[in-house]
């Protein structure tokens, strides 16, 4: 009966520390992905990108969970919960878009930030995925609610008004050499494309968005009940 319980405390500790290095990992990935584009870009125009804006993100929600480890803290706050469901959804998304419509949009046009750079790689698919690792391997499951999917649209959400306060104050975002662009991203741009085109661009990102996230809500719940079967 010791001995279970004595390896039951050690599974348990080799789990915290293994979430501790995981985190800091992330944060280490993410801050040095942010960094070089920072240096190459300048932090201003950087952070008006949002592939930094939710690196910066996953980076504060790695930080608290750290935080939390270290403190060893077992309660699962509600805001916290949503923090971190909001970081995955967001940098999924950069994942998504990058990989799927900015990558072709650059090879077909040549414009844009080279697709093959190491911050490119740092910022767009390893704290991605390891992001989306952290949530399957060590949060704890059957935490988010039905209404999370629409709440996590805060941070998208944000981030458009953001470009429009940026661009209004007149901010310009120079990717590649020659004269610089006055969107972040193609399909913000409504003054090359229409509002039209440029509203039907954000409406199947955002049910695109909306419906992963109820996937990712489907996701945790079947974990937690799988995890519940094989207990009872």
């Amino acid at each position: 009966m010791e001995k279970t319980i004595e390896k039951g405390v050690l599974s348990e500790h080799g789990k915290k520390m293994a979430r501790i290095i995981f985190n800091a990992l992330l944060i280490a990935g993410a801050g040095t992905g942010v960094a070089l584009v920072a240096v190459n870009m300048g932090f201003g125009m950087a952070a008006s990108t949002f592939t930094i804006q939710s690196n910066l993100l996953c980076m504060i929600a790695a930080g608290v969970t750290l935080a939390r480890e270290i403190a060893g803290s077992d309660r699962k706050g509600k805001a916290y919960i949503f923090l971190k469901g909001m970081t995955l959804t967001s940098i999924l998304l950069t994942f998504v878009v990058y990989g799927f419509v900015l990558k072709p949009h650059f090879s077909a046009t040549t414009q844009g930030a080279p697709t093959g750079s190491l911050s490119n790689d740092l910022l767009h698919v390893v704290v991605p995925l390891m992001t989306l690792a952290d949530f399957l391997v060590f949060e704890e499951k059957g935490s988010f609610r039905a209404w999370h999917p629409f709440g996590w649209t805060a941070f998208p959400l944000y981030y458009v008004g953001y470009t429009v306060i940026y661009k209004a104050f007149g901010g310009v975002y120079i990717f590649t050499e020659g004269a610089p662009a006055k969107f972040p991203y193609f399909f913000l741009d409504h003054e090359t494309y229409g509002l039209g085109t440029v509203g039907i661009w954000g409406l199947l990102i955002a049910i695109g968005f909306i419906g992963f996230s109820y996937a990712l809500v489907g996701l945790d719940k079947l974990f937690a009940k799988i995890k519940r079967s094989k207990t009872t």
